[in-house]
């Protein structure tokens, strides 16, 4: 092998290597970030809850019922919808240039208008890594009838 093809192949395999890391560091952000939300949605804590959604965001029910992030915030704040606990079963960070899709399975325990519910779900949510940060613009939820 010629010295310059034998240096090209270290300079090529150290920029993979360096990528690599840095998507497993991302994944990693973006893993952490999902499970932290879910503790910020049980415990209300709206701030971060609007720094981490998307002006855009759709956030869809098992139900089919559709929010906004306006939407989701007025039925947070009016008690129309409350999440009491949320136990993540699975969950897998997939990343797709400047976006991440996780999805996972975890049973949801909420009140809806005061009544308890609790619902074993699939859920697929997509984040986009902007100038603001990370945000999540969709989430889609379908129930599992096998969990």
């Amino acid at each position: 092998m010629k010295p310059r093809t034998k240096y090209f192949l270290v300079y090529l395999l150290s920029v993979l290597g360096f990528y690599i890391s840095k998507a497993q560091d991302i994944s990693q952000t973006i893993q952490a970030l999902h499970i932290k939300k879910f503790n910020w949605i049980i415990n209300q804590q709206l701030d971060s809850l609007q720094n981490l959604f998307h002006d855009e965001l759709h956030y869809i029910h098992s139900n089919g019922w559709k929010e906004s992030k306006a939407e989701i915030f007025e039925d947070m704040a009016s008690g129309k919808l409350r999440y009491d606990d949320i136990i993540v079963h699975s969950s897998d960070v997939r990343l797709i240039d400047s976006t991440a899709v996780v999805t996972g399975k975890g049973t949801f325990c909420v009140q809806m208008a005061g009544k308890p519910l609790e619902f074993k779900l699939y859920y697929t949510e997509v984040y986009v890594i902007t100038n603001q940060g990370i945000k999540l613009i969709s989430c889609h939820a379908c129930k599992d009838s096998g969990l």
